[in-house]
């Protein structure tokens, strides 16, 4: 319910904040095939990524759980992979410097996480570590739903729901490696 409510509320905000702007004000060209939402989703999405990587880096020799390491160091590799296909079509839509970049939004360890992550070992690590991972991949998803809904360009909603359905399985994952930890 909540998860409708913010997924609808994001598509609202773009579509008559956005009116062809992003949340940082620049207008995508006239003739270019991605609206507001394409350059929104690209913009949050690539944030995303770039503020988990150092999140997912702390997770060998701090977790107990090989598991959770393993998942960890696949997921650095994948989202930093999803970051670099993310950041070539930054530049295709328009849109200069990334808005998102510099702010905490949901989905997104803040420093005093990271922080706090790195005072942290074995279980007491996974239990802080767990729920940050799971909100930022059910963030990725919430925002490529999004997309998926009310992007323009073909290519960028595909990109979308190729990540979401990415996402979805690695949030499956997570909860298989820490099932104690991953309970909602």
């Amino acid at each position: 319910m909540v998860r409708a409510w913010v997924s609808a509320a994001f598509v609202l905000l773009l579509l008559v904040g956005g009116c062809g702007s992003t949340a940082g004000g620049t207008v995508a060209s006239s003739g270019s095939p991605f609206n507001a939402t394409d350059i929104a989703w690209l913009q949050l999405a690539e944030a995303l990524h770039a503020r988990a990587l150092p999140m997912l880096a702390l997770a060998p020799g701090r977790s107990a759980s090989p598991e959770l390491v393993e998942l960890a160091g696949r997921l650095a590799k994948e989202h930093g992979e999803g970051r670099e296909r993310l950041r070539a079509l930054l530049p295709r839509n328009g849109a200069g410097e990334n808005p998102h970049a510099g702010h905490d939004m949901p989905g997104m360890p803040t420093a005093d996480d990271l922080e706090t992550l790195r005072g942290l070992r074995g279980k007491k690590f996974d239990r802080r570590f767990v729920p940050l991972v799971r909100a930022y991949l059910d963030q990725l998803v919430l925002v490529a739903e999004g997309e998926q809904r009310s992007g323009a360009s073909e290519e960028v909603r595909r990109l979308a729901t190729t990540m979401a359905r990415a996402h979805g399985t690695e949030l499956a994952r997570l909860a298989e490696a820490a099932p104690e930890v991953s309970a909602r």
